[in-house]
């Protein structure tokens, strides 16, 4: 991926990546005691897929657990 590029690169290398990156971290989650949580699926469905980059995801786990 271009550090540089706006969006992430949606080729089928790069969503492999990512997909192996988010199972490793799921894994390792779960060995941890982690329960199924449907939001942070999704949101990690997005970045595997290209559709956000990961400082998107980020701001969307922390704007998640923002106190208002």
């Amino acid at each position: 991926m271009n550090i540089h590029s706006a969006r992430p690169d949606r080729s089928p290398e790069a969503i492999a990546k990512r997909k192996k990156a988010t199972d490793q971290a799921r894994a390792a989650n779960i060995r941890q005691g982690y329960t199924h949580d449907p939001v942070l699926e999704a949101a990690n469905a997005q970045y595997v897929a290209g559709e956000i980059t990961s400082e998107e995801f980020r701001q969307q786990m922390q704007a998640r657990f923002k106190r208002a």
